[in-house]
């Protein structure tokens, strides 16, 4: 009949049409294995690179801010990162170039519903990923011990400041200066030193011009420091910390040699009141 495909031809044409539906199906099975790789492998060096730059910002602040020494297997650390880093993205560029990324070991040419087959990570991902996470874990093992060293640096300057703190209390803060000092480095200490942002160096500026407005202030650090500048004596150093605390003393339980010594004492004649 005219017009009208022999049933030979029809049935050829059906089978293109089924070969090719099955080509694009295994098309789009291999598209979506290498995204699934490229997005695994890609989520593990995002990971692996904020361990690398928590690490590198705790290392400049030890350094730079502190003055301490970091372990001996930072560098290795960093260099096991850093090779990660490269050789995976090299890799991966080349494995999805040539197309190796998306291969499976599914059987694509049988009957079997795509839909039915599971998206997973290829040998050479699994390895990739291996890699990066060893890397991660020496990156995350240095930084733990720096970390350490600076709570341990943050406690002790802590103490310091306390103390200080407190002399200034017994003195009525009369140094504003010193007060504003002290203020600064509790908010170093406290908000922004375990904060890692940036690269560090600015932290340790701030700290390091905080440490020597410190210096500059070497006897009123501590009640210890005061008492040596002055030259108090003991008895006068409790009369002076029981007088701050709103305490009362009779003329008979200070001595004659005490008042003398807070009395030459402008900081002191200031801050302690006495009353018949």
């Amino acid at each position: 009949m005219s017009g009208t495909q022999s049933l030979p031809t029809v049935v050829r044409a059906l089978e293109d049409k089924a070969k090719e539906h099955k080509q694009a199906e295994n098309t789009q099975f291999h598209v979506s294995v290498a995204r699934h790789n490229i997005s695994e492998v890609n989520g593990e060096l995002d990971e692996l690179v904020e361990s690398l730059e928590d690490l590198l910002y705790y290392k400049t602040v030890l350094e730079k801010a502190f003055d301490g020494s970091v372990p001996t297997m930072t560098s290795s650390a960093v260099q096991a990162a850093e090779k990660a880093v490269k050789t995976t993205q090299d890799d991966l560029l080349e494995n999805v170039q040539s197309g190796e990324v998306g291969d499976d070991e599914a059987d694509l040419d049988s009957d079997e519903d795509q839909s039915d087959l599971e998206v997973q990570l290829t040998s050479e991902v699994q390895k990739q990923i291996q890699q990066i996470q060893s890397a991660k874990q020496q990156v995350d093992n240095v930084r733990e011990t720096i970390e350490g060293k600076l709570e341990a640096e943050q406690e002790e300057w802590n103490e310091k400041i306390n103390a200080a703190e407190e002399l200034q209390k017994i003195l009525g803060g009369q140094n504003g200066d010193f007060s504003r000092t002290l203020n600064h480095m509790y908010k170093l200490l406290n908000r922004k030193l375990m904060k890692s942002t940036g690269t560090g160096s600015p932290f340790a500026s701030k700290w390091k011009n905080a440490v020597s407005n410190w210096e500059e202030h070497q006897s009123l650090q501590s009640f210890e420091d005061f008492q040596e500048k002055h030259n108090l004596s003991d008895s006068t150093v409790e009369d002076v910390k029981t007088l701050s605390k709103s305490q009362q003393l009779t003329l008979a339980d200070v001595s004659l040699d005490s008042l003398e010594e807070m009395k030459r004492v402008d900081e002191l004649e200031s801050a302690v009141e006495l009353s018949l």
